[in-house]
């Protein structure tokens, strides 16, 4: 006989033993609650050009809105006010990294660049840079030198800066690659840790750069498409684990707005930034730019693109949100402009400055001439040549003719950097001068015939109503153009006066950046009996200190369109 007892147990037993299942199996599908939404910042500058200083040569602005909203200039940059700007700001977020856009160092200067801009990387480094795309003017001494800086190596003499050990940042540049073996000469990209996920910095330089740096610093090296580059290499970056990939090019966008655009629609951007913004991969959360030296935080089709300004004027903050799983979720960018009136400069890099001023004051401080008025690189319509410009090859040519037969020269206005600003009773410094030509360029006269002058000037006509950009030529030059049916026409040319003559040979002067066919002017790689003439920033400081009349000369009117 059965027991009942025994019986409803194994029955109670049974269904224990199946509720039990029935619970684990439960368990077994429950996920896990989602990681909670991660906030990250970005914050990046651009185009610093070894502007150390809060004040010097050239004047350091931010365009920011006044109580009217219009915009005003006001004093702001210098690494002590940077410094000032970016911890006070890191100390609000939890999770953030420091990045740039390339031309840290290169055209600088010469607080910087008679210490071969080796201050200027320690004092970034001391900032904390992660990393830094590569700008064209990081090539201006050559990659080899670039690369001596960044390993922190020292000459035989010993370095120019006290202690130097190298910036402790990594140059990024995917798309130079090696002639001979077709892979890129420095890295492609970092992977950094920020708020617990894998963030892909990946850096791209112009592919213009083999037209603004002189060819001889960069023998050896190709540079191609930044989209290609980017683009291909998404792949390669999920692979390594990478959840947030952002890509960092010195190149950028044209913009004539205001800093920020709460709507980041920013009308009228334009140029190869968004051209790039427009074909790269959607792996990519953002783009951060330089090169064009605009401060804008705009989105293309949905995607941000900023760019900080130059100089240090600015500091771009991107606040990214982000899933657990590294998916964007929410994007808004702001220019914080570094105003010297409301942030007090931080004391540690007041000291550096201070250190560099200290060891280069003989030389930055040396004063040429007392002049009665400063010069302009802005042209006014309807003329091109600005009175800057109009110096600069006058000083040139009257350079090369204390040493020889010479016509004419011509100078790229991308190497005029700044304006000759003049202070009464203050004598122009060998440093003013720097400011406005700072590459150290070396003058070269070359014979070219009246028919490759004619060629070269026909050649850089503009094809469209933009403002021209065109060689500023010395007094001995003039000419006149027009556009007739969308098309630039050369009119008149006269040479001391008289018309130019196309079988006649003239000796003509230029730095060696165009002498080696620089901005896309091949001409000039054609002249003939090339003499080496001596340091341009000779030529300039020599016709001021003699002639100090002679910027009484300079007003516009050598070059007009009709």
């Amino acid at each position: 006989m059965k027991d009942p007892f025994l019986s409803q147990l194994r029955v109670s037993l049974r269904v224990l033993a199946l509720i039990t299942a029935a619970v684990l199996a439960g368990c077994a599908t429950v996920e896990a609650p989602p990681a909670p939404p991660r906030e990250l910042s970005i914050f990046s500058i651009n185009d610093f050009h070894g502007h150390l200083q809060a004040k010097g040569p050239v004047p350091l602005m931010a365009r920011v809105p006044d109580a009217s909203g219009e915009l005003k200039g006001q004093p702001a940059g210098g690494v002590a006010h940077l410094a000032t700007v970016l911890q006070g700001l890191r100390a609000q977020r939890q999770h953030s990294v420091f990045v740039a856009a390339g031309d840290l160092i290169g055209a600088t200067p010469l607080l910087s660049s008679l210490l071969k801009d080796e201050p200027t990387l320690a004092a970034l480094g001391e900032l904390g840079l992660a990393a830094s795309a590569l700008g064209n003017h990081e090539l201006d001494a050559g990659l080899k030198e670039l690369q001596r800086k960044t390993r922190g190596e020292c000459p035989s003499d010993g370095c120019a800066w006290p202690g130097f050990k190298g910036p402790g940042f990594p140059y990024l540049a995917a798309n130079m690659l090696d002639v001979q073996t077709g892979l890129p000469v420095l890295p492609t990209h970092v992977v950094r840790d920020v708020a617990g996920l894998k963030v892909a910095f990946v850096g791209v330089v112009t592919r213009d750069t083999p037209m603004v740096v002189i060819p001889s610093g960069i023998r050896g090296l190709r540079f191609v498409d930044e989209v290609h580059t980017l683009n291909a290499l998404v792949p390669q970056l999920r692979a390594e684990g990478a959840q947030l990939l952002i890509a960092v090019m010195h190149e950028g966008a044209s913009h004539q707005g205001a800093a920020n655009d709460p709507s980041y629609a920013c009308p009228g951007l334009q140029g190869r930034g968004v051209d790039i913004a427009k074909g790269l991969d959607r792996a990519y959360a953002m783009l951060i730019t330089g090169h064009t030296h605009q401060a804008y935080t705009c989105k293309i089709n949905g995607r941000l693109v900023v760019q900080a300004g130059s100089n240090g004027g600015w500091l771009t903050e991107t606040r990214l949100t982000l899933s657990g799983r590294g998916e964007l979720l929410d994007a808004q960018a702001v220019n914080h402009a570094v105003l010297q009136a409301q942030y007090q400069p931080n004391p540690g890099f007041v000291a550096l400055v201070q250190r560099a001023a200290e060891l280069t004051a003989s030389i930055r401080n040396k004063p040429i001439a007392q002049l009665s008025r400063g010069a302009q690189r802005a042209v006014q319509a309807p003329y091109a040549d600005s009175t800057m410009g109009n110096l600069i090859a006058d000083a040139q040519l009257a350079y090369a003719k204390r040493r020889g037969p010479a016509d004419m020269a011509f100078m790229n206005p991308g190497g005029i950097r700044a304006d000759l600003a003049v202070e009464p009773g203050r004598a122009v410094t060998l440093g003013d001068l720097f400011a406005v030509q700072p590459f150290s360029n070396d003058l070269v006269v070359m014979s070219l015939s009246g028919a490759q002058v004619h060629d070269l000037l026909q050649r850089q006509l503009p094809k469209t109503d933009a403002p021209p950009r065109l060689l500023q030529v010395s007094h001995s030059l003039h000419y006149r153009w027009k556009l007739r049916d969308g098309k630039p026409v050369l009119g008149t040319v006269l040479v001391d006066g008289q018309a130019l003559e196309l079988g006649r040979n003239y000796r003509v002067v230029v730095n060696n950046f165009m002498a080696e066919g620089g901005d896309g002017h091949g001409i000039f790689k054609q002249g003939r009996d090339r003499v080496s003439l001596g340091m341009d920033i000779d030529a300039l400081s020599e016709l001021l200190a003699e002639q100090p009349q002679s910027i009484e000369r300079i007003q516009s009117g050598r070059i007009v369109r009709e």
